[in-house]
């Protein structure tokens, strides 16, 4: 009876189109069950701890890259100042990893919002005096570990190993006038190259785009870089080639492909002291019509990341960027 159905089914699956009616089958299933798992479990809608620990941490972020400008627009972000305090007096009191992580973020984020600007520019706003005093019981405290600091390795050194030069590569928003010669990303994209791809196919790739109005047209359609992206000395844009994905368990490969090939042209800029700053493409189907319209993309390319490179100031400040723990575990349980 096996053996029939099994025959059966070879024959089936020699007809003329019938591979490629069932692949739009699985593909279908495939991209309906990545809808379902994202509507179920993203932070997108019902908020539950984790998602309103990951709202923190987003919000506190914001705080700091503002921060991390070379001249920050003074009082910014008053509506994301009081969603973080909302978000932050929403989150239980327990010492479970995830909460420590997030509320310690915002408290060094606020804390050094207000240390900067209350040196630089005087008495707060009433909203931000507001703000402040809903973060009164927490300012100051020794269990803080978000805001700003100094670059870790300025003016070009190097890290002297491999787990300092990980630890030391920080996101840079803050760039001098000068422009990165072009054969130095040049090289640096020619060993991204050499990042794992699925059966070596390597289909990413970048555009080098010089600091001027041609990288003013691709950064007007990313929401990430007002207040630096401009003065970076180039944008560079990884695409990846979808037409060297063949399968329909392949549909999210690309993504993959391309997160390892900008990762590694990450550590080949920061391996010649270029600093760079990862410009995110989480982008809504108008954006990413906008960009393609914009420059012809073709649309075989899937747009990865943008990514603003220069080199970085001398008085340049970055995010602390905490680390969250317990990110690895042994087995698979």
């Amino acid at each position: 009876m096996n053996s029939t159905k099994n025959r059966l089914k070879s024959r089936i699956a020699e007809l003329p189109g019938a591979r490629s009616t069932r692949d739009e089958f699985e593909m279908l299933r495939g991209y309906v069950a990545d809808w379902r798992r994202y509507r179920r479990f993203s932070g997108r809608a019902a908020l539950d701890e984790h998602s309103t620990c990951a709202r923190v941490v987003m919000d506190s972020h914001r705080i700091e890259k503002g921060l991390a400008l070379s001249q920050p627009r003074p009082w910014f972000g008053r509506e994301v100042l009081e969603r973080l305090a909302a978000s932050v007096e929403e989150l239980p009191d327990n010492r479970d990893s995830h909460v420590v992580h997030a509320k310690s973020m915002a408290l060094g984020a606020v804390d050094d919002y207000f240390d900067y600007f209350d040196a630089e520019l005087g008495p707060a706003p009433e909203w931000a005096d507001d703000v402040r005093k809903r973060f009164a019981l927490f300012l100051g405290l020794d269990a803080r570990e978000g805001g700003i600091k100094q670059l870790s390795l300025p003016g070009g050194q190097l890290a002297a190993g491999f787990d300092e030069f990980v630890a030391s590569r920080e996101s840079v928003r803050s760039y001098t006038d000068d422009m990165v010669p072009l054969a130095e990303i040049e090289a640096a994209a020619l060993l991204a190259s050499t990042s794992p791809s699925v059966c070596n196919r390597q289909g990413s790739m970048c555009r080098i785009v010089p600091r001027g109005v041609e990288a003013d047209r691709i950064l007007k359609h990313q929401n990430g870089n007002k207040g630096f992206g401009n003065e970076a000395s180039h944008v560079l844009l990884v695409t990846h080639d979808l037409r060297t994905m063949l399968s329909p368990g392949e549909r999210n490969q690309a993504y993959v492909d391309g997160g390892l090939y900008a990762m590694t042209l990450l550590y080949a800029l920061h391996a010649r002291g270029i600093g760079a700053c990862c410009l995110n493409w989480s982008a809504t189907k108008s954006q990413d019509r906008g960009l393609r319209r914009e420059i012809d993309l073709p649309e075989h390319e899937l747009v990865i990341m943008m990514i603003a490179v220069g080199h970085p100031a001398e008085d340049a400040r970055v995010t602390v960027s905490p680390l969250r723990s317990e990110r690895h575990r042994v087995g698979i349980r």
